[in-house]
């Protein structure tokens, strides 16, 4: 049995509801934190896919393509093989 400030005895009961309270007050805590970090998350996926979605848009424009991409020169060449067997192999 503890005691109270007022030196008043603490029953069970009074334990077990006080650590009632902090694992309720704990999960509250934790569903507003959670909540919070779900709403962060969310934004961040929407806002990725916007530009994505932005991104995919610009490079359907032939000149923006051009610039944007490292690989947009070499469309439609073919890759020509070193004939003397020094080349890089994969």
């Amino acid at each position: 049995m503890g005691i109270l400030p007022n030196n008043m005895p603490i029953r069970a009961g009074e334990k077990l509801m006080s650590k009632d309270r902090e694992a309720k007050s704990y999960e509250q805590l934790f569903i507003l934190f959670s909540a919070k970090v779900e709403k962060v998350i969310i934004r961040t996926t929407l806002v990725c896919f916007i530009v994505l979605i932005c991104v995919q848009l610009l490079l359907q424009i032939p000149y923006i393509r051009k610039h944007f991409t490292r690989v947009e020169p070499l469309e439609g060449k073919p890759y020509m093989m070193p004939q003397n067997g020094k080349g890089e192999r994969s």
